[in-house]
């Protein structure tokens, strides 16, 4: 107890460090905030923080309030899946705190999934693992559109890009595969997802892999990366990655994932066997983008690949992605500032459908009790209620 009947807490300087260090924050950034203007002496351990700013400390660093009450940095190893950067050497590089903590979240959904299925006596997912980097891109595939069901130009009858998500969504779950889309680490709308550092990521398993797909990129892009990441699943490796310019990392691994996605999305046979017709349109990219469902970038990659187009025509066209893709980022930041969102509308999104549907049969059939559902989900009783809700109607999700 201190001056004016103040409550102060004891804390070893080391373990602030590790705090600060683990979530990256900079010592003067936070001491320029009223909260923390005492930091530096925190550190130095010539005072002691009450604990209502440890508190505050604990939220501003992304870190559980009773690590801080250590007496030695706790053993936080990061997660073992890869993180693959377009612009990094073979080895996979270090993730932010919040792609970390994204990553650790979904693994704690999988570990509880995957153990609820294997208590069912559920069968292994026997195309998980089922091909290998050496196998043919154009077989790997076609094995993946017969596993989901997807009809040669299945894209096509899709009536608009916005359409063709949901629509792969359905059949990817309905192989119990777990798909979750969204921009923030557990609804948090301070700790937004850097599409820069990665796209998404894939933690595979024989009973409940796990798609994770960053909606803070350009939405024709995500379905590249939705691509990208069910390569992996066949070839069996969990990662991270960013595909940078929609270019793997210089690895076998994520070059084989790459070749896979843009053989599944914009097969080489079919851009070739209709060139002729899209090379007619005033926007010969925007043409196999809405034929495909995929992005313009992606579009234009793929006439590069085919040798439709010279890497001089690919690289002006580039060029002028480039500017309209920082419009586009500037614009949807702005409409985010000034429009928020319900929880029950994006929550769902960022859970999985068939994880939510799963959860919510333990829950009514007492194998899992409310409070583990809650933390699961991160939700309060009355926002799970109202999801649980909208799961049993079949609203579909945002």
């Amino acid at each position: 107890m201190g001056r004016q009947g103040r409550l102060y807490v004891e804390v070893e300087p080391k373990v602030l460090e590790w705090a600060l260090r683990r979530s990256g924050k900079n010592v003067d950034e936070l001491s320029n905030k009223t909260d923390f203007k005492r930091l530096p002496k925190w550190l130095a351990g010539s005072i002691s923080p009450t604990l209502p700013q440890l508190e505050k400390l604990s939220k501003a660093t992304y870190t559980p309030l009773g690590y801080l009450l250590l007496s030695e940095p706790p053993d936080d190893p990061p997660s073992p899946i890869p993180h693959f950067r377009t612009m990094d050497n073979d080895e996979p590089s270090k993730r932010s705190i919040n792609l970390e903590d994204a990553i650790k979240f979904t693994e704690r959904r999988q570990e509880w999934v995957r153990e609820y299925l294997v208590e069912l006596g559920a069968d292994q997912l026997p195309f998980v693992k089922s091909c290998t980097v050496d196998d043919d891109p154009i077989e790997v595939a076609a094995k993946i559109q017969d596993e989901l069901g997807l009809r040669e130009a299945w894209a096509k009858s899709q009536t608009k890009e916005e359409a063709a998500w949901p629509a792969l969504r359905t059949k990817i779950e309905n192989k119990r595969i777990f798909l979750a889309r969204t921009h923030m680490v557990k609804h948090h709308h301070s700790r937004k997802l850097d599409p820069e550092e990665f796209r998404g990521f894939v933690l595979v398993d024989e009973y409940a892999p796990f798609i994770f797909v960053n909606s803070a990129d350009y939405p024709g892009a995500q379905m590249f990366t939705l691509a990208h990441e069910l390569a992996h699943i066949w070839l069996g490796a969990s990662a991270s990655f960013d595909l940078h310019d929609f270019q793997p990392a210089n690895n076998q691994l994520e070059r084989a994932c790459n070749k896979i996605a843009a053989e599944l999305l914009v097969p080489t046979q079919a851009i070739t066997k209709h060139w002729d017709e899209f090379n007619v349109s005033d926007d010969v990219y925007r043409a196999i983008a809405r034929h495909f469902k995929v992005s313009k970038i992606v579009a234009a990659r793929r006439a590069l690949d085919a040798e439709c187009i010279s890497q001089v025509q690919f690289d002006v066209f580039y060029r002028d992605y480039k500017r309209g893709y920082e419009d586009w980022k500037a614009a949807e930041k702005q409409k985010k500032k000034s429009a928020g969102v319900p929880p029950d509308k994006t929550i769902p999104a960022y859970i999985s459908p068939r994880f939510m549907d799963i959860l919510t049969t333990a829950v009514g059939e007492g194998r899992t009790l409310y409070r583990e559902a809650y933390a699961l989900t991160h939700t309060t009783p009355k926002t799970f209620d109202v999801i649980k809700k909208r799961i049993e109607e079949r609203v579909p999700p945002n």
